[in-house]
């Protein structure tokens, strides 16, 4: 009967680590796909929504100053391209897909 019991048991908290899991690599997906491609002297960012995107702004820094890109309402599946000169430091991508809840990454 013991046994039984701490089966069970081990059964239900090994189905709710998975549900655990689950949830979070739901929760920490990327709403969108990016691709960074060099050409010549300038870079082309392409970013592609995966769900709806209320608004993508991009940083990139230049020789002490920055250039800022924005767009707003990117529909799921769409493609954006964003083109600017070729920089070594990292870009900032900030990402919200509905307002107040913002992403940053650096790409």
């Amino acid at each position: 009967m013991d046994a039984d019991i701490l089966i069970i048991l081990c059964n239900g908290a090994l189905i709710l680590a998975l549900v655990v899991i689950v949830i979070l690599i739901i929760l920490n997906m990327k709403p969108f796909k990016c691709e960074k491609k060099m050409e010549g002297n300038n870079t082309c960012l392409t970013i592609t929504a995966k769900r709806n995107i209320d608004r993508v702004l991009v940083k990139v820094w230049m020789s002490g100053d920055h250039m800022t890109f924005e767009r707003k309402r990117i529909r799921k599946g769409q493609q954006v391209d964003f083109v600017f000169p070729t920089s070594k430091k990292p870009i900032r991508l900030t990402v919200e897909v509905e307002p107040g809840n913002q992403r940053t990454f650096e790409v």
